[in-house]
């Protein structure tokens, strides 16, 4: 059985050709799961800064209610002072007035502080828009760009395969059955070219009598990694 290294390069080519392109059309659905994962993940972050900003104007508002209520109610006791009947009615008056306005001022400071951050939560809203606006920009542009290309490599890959076919058929029949048994498990790594004295896919030194048996173009395996040995092309 005789097979040339020239036509063992051949296949080796092909095989790394069809590699790079199926690695190829499999990177472009990679890069538009990848985009996708990317939009939901900004627009599950926008709903939370929503709801996030929902809350705290809920509890501002709150805050603001408790103080108009306070107001009024300050009002009232002011006006019931006058129609106090002892001091001790008059003082406890004052008293819970004077409580009360302590009570309001703290409560227009935390109303202030409410309202700052509300208006940091709506900037962090806007933030979070114009990034999902712009990941949903990127990921048209993807979809469009991989729908372009994976038309071109499909056809490029059914070139290269009836290549390879037309290659693996000039093969001798009684050697293409084991060729195609390794080859369609391991692909490109089924086969390796000779560097020096050892094998180019994990470096095993070959034999003295693997490389004769390489010069007068037999098949041989390494004994170490199982490719298919070919003699580089000579300068």
């Amino acid at each position: 059985m005789s097979i040339t290294a020239e036509a063992l390069r051949e296949l080796h080519r092909i095989h790394r050709q069809l590699s790079d392109l199926r690695s190829r059309l499999a990177r472009g659905p990679k890069q538009i799961q990848m985009g996708d994962a990317t939009v939901k993940r900004l627009e599950e972050e926008l709903q939370q800064a929503r709801d996030t900003a929902k809350q705290a104007r809920i509890a501002a508002d709150a805050k603001q209610l408790q103080l108009r209520q306070r107001e009024a109610r300050i009002a009232d006791l002011k006006g019931k002072l006058n129609a106090c009947s002892s001091n001790r009615e008059y003082q406890a008056l004052k008293e819970q007035i004077a409580a009360d306005e302590q009570a309001n001022r703290v409560l227009e400071d935390e109303i202030l502080e409410a309202l700052e951050k509300l208006d940091e939560l709506q900037a962090n809203i806007g933030r979070v828009e114009e990034n999902l606006k712009r990941s949903e920009n990127e990921l048209a542009t993807i979809r469009q760009r991989v729908a372009d290309e994976q038309h071109v490599l499909e056809q490029e890959l059914a070139r290269v395969t009836a290549n390879l076919e037309k290659a693996e058929a000039a093969l001798p029949a009684d050697f293409r059955v084991e060729y195609q048994r390794i080859a369609k498990a391991r692909g490109e790594g089924a086969l390796a070219p000779v560097e020096g004295d050892v094998c180019g896919g994990c470096f095993q030194t070959l034999t003295t009598q693997m490389q004769n048996e390489l010069r007068m173009e037999r098949p041989v395996f390494c004994k170490s990694c199982g490719c298919l040995l070919y003699l580089p092309e000579q300068p």
